[in-house]
């Protein structure tokens, strides 16, 4: 027998919609070079997941009737099936679909907002300051090889490894631009560099040209300026030049920044990790270059909550089943212990993962919170919830229909509690440690959460809970109240503090590699290192 056509048809569009989204993600294509690969490979992951998401939810409506009838009018087509249309709508016909169209192009600027595209290219270029950037006697050297044939002596001989003043001053300014403009075409010529080389070769031939002219006319510039101080006096000299010294800085500047950010462009693209970025920038002469310390999850610490949180349900549950005059089932108790543990800590360390790597997540130093992107967080956690319930109810008869019936409080309760203790990790922003009473204060608003999510509950779901209707009144109510907020206070006092301890500890890794840095330069630096104490006084 052959294959079943309509079962077909959904992977073939999937695969479709993938492609497609995957392009957008990648237009234009300096996306790829724009942000630390870990970031791009992960929202870009993201993106094409969220566009299989709204093929998924499109087809399900086409396949409705009364859905169909509305989506599609007097175009409707019973012979045309609904995952061919929602891919067609999603791809071809995207731009001619508004409310689609906004859609997507919210998710994609979601997605480039959390891999931080172009913020980590234009703050890496930022970065890149002339006066950091350093200037040896070797390099002078090999300046002089390298731009000796092609520009002649009239250029290479301004080149100098120290800053002066005046004329002396202009020259070393020459020398930066031109290392940085050596240093970046030596980086062409290396195998991991090939394929971003290859992919900017139109950027890099007009850069090539206005760093050729820019040379030459500097070249000129400067062999005439020479000529006139000699034959000036002094006093005359200055005041004729000043300006012009005051133009070419500026475009010894520009050329610089021009080179800097192509550079940015190409170590985030060729360099698979934060570290061997800095060492490539400051084998190139950025010597100030500081590492970007990711904080690490806090497997450890998670990993110790969860134990104690599993060892405080197995005693609390059997006195909850007790108190409530439920039944007792030792194998029961166990496995509502296992489950709630798994829910709760799995979900709150995609919490602070989430937090940890995408900037979405947090805000700056004097920035307001930001409360959608909380409500984001809980959303993903409550997804992963349903996820771990759905799959401790694959042996009943239908997965889904247990899932419904029985753990809607479970995922609406990890919305709540998420969305709150996103709020809490990023509800503090000095470097230093908050007061205790910072803390009591969290735990407390967790808790109260909490509650408040029980009273939704009860209120909106109580087929959902295990009790008979009208039985949680007085003391039984407010020990289901109290048994979750408990849990909530614990998990809200910790976690945030958790999270601020590995984003301090990631601070410290930073200024103890930077020192590092410095106290044991890589091969390249070390030749420089006779040089840097004059620069750095007077760059």
């Amino acid at each position: 027998m052959g294959p079943d056509l309509p079962s077909l048809t959904y992977p073939a569009c999937g695969a479709l919609i993938g492609i497609y989204a995957w392009g957008r993600f990648n237009t234009p294509p300096t996306n790829r070079s724009s942000t630390r690969q870990a970031l791009y490979w992960w929202s870009a992951a993201g993106y094409v997941l969220s566009a299989l998401g709204l093929f998924v939810v499109l087809s399900v409506l086409l396949n409705a009737g009364p859905w169909r009838n509305l989506l599609l009018g007097e175009n409707n087509d019973a012979s045309l099936p609904a995952p061919l249309i929602a891919t067609l709508a999603l791809t071809t016909l995207l731009p001619s679909t508004p409310m689609l169209k906004r859609l997507d192009e919210w998710f994609l600027s979601v997605f480039l907002d959390w891999a931080e595209i172009p913020a980590e290219v234009k703050r890496r270029a930022a970065a890149m300051l002339p006066s950091s950037f350093l200037v040896s006697r070797e390099d002078v050297d090999r300046l002089r090889e390298a731009f000796g044939d092609d520009y002649g002596d009239h250029l290479v001989r301004h080149f100098r490894e120290r800053r002066g003043e005046g004329l002396e001053l202009s020259q070393y300014r020459l020398t930066r631009v031109a290392k940085l403009f050596d240093c970046v075409h030596k980086l062409g010529g290396e195998p991991r560099y090939a394929r971003f080389f290859a992919e900017a070769e139109a950027e890099l031939g007009e850069l090539d040209r206005k760093a050729g002219e820019f040379l030459r006319r500097s070249a000129n510039s400067l062999t005439l300026a020479d000529r006139l101080h000699e034959l000036s006096d002094q006093t005359g000299y200055d005041e004729v030049v000043e300006e012009r010294r005051e133009i070419f800085a500026r475009d010894c500047r520009e050329m610089f920044i021009a080179l800097a950010r192509f550079l940015a462009h190409a170590v985030l693209r060729s360099e698979a990790s934060e570290k061997e970025i800095v060492l490539r920038l400051r084998a190139i002469g950025f010597v100030t270059t500081e590492s970007i310390s990711l904080p690490q999850f806090p497997i450890h610490s998670l990993t110790a909550l969860a134990l104690g949180v599993f060892v405080y349900l197995i005693l609390a549950v059997p006195f909850f089943s007790a108190l409530m005059e439920m039944p007792r089932q030792q194998a029961s108790e166990v496995a509502i212990a296992a489950k709630v543990t798994s829910v709760r800590l799995l979900t709150v360390a995609v919490t602070v993962w989430l937090v940890q790597r995408y900037a979405f997540f947090r805000r700056g130093p004097g920035e307001p919170p930001r409360f959608f992107a909380y409500a984001v967080n809980g959303a993903a956690a409550a997804v992963v919830s349903a996820v771990i319930c759905f799959v401790v109810h694959l042996g009943d008869v239908s997965p889904f229909e247990s899932l419904y019936r029985h753990d809607r409080p479970m995922v609406l309760l990890t919305f709540l509690l998420c969305t709150t203790i996103a709020l809490c990790c990023d509800d503090w922003t000095d470097d230093r440690a908050p007061p205790f009473w910072w803390r009591v204060a969290e735990a407390a608003g967790c808790a109260a959460v909490m509650g408040a999510g029980i009273l939704m509950v009860v209120h909106y779901m109580p087929d959902a809970l295990p009790f008979p209707p009208g039985s949680l009144r007085g003391r039984k109510l407010a020990l289901l109240i109290a048994m979750p907020s408990g849990l909530g206070a614990v998990l809200g006092g910790l976690v945030p503090h958790i999270y601020r301890c590995a984003r301090h500890a990631a601070s410290a890794r930073r200024d103890e590699a930077n020192r590092s840095f410095v106290g044991n330069p890589i091969p390249v630096v070390v030749a420089e290192a006779g040089a840097a104490g004059s620069t750095a006084a007077h760059a």
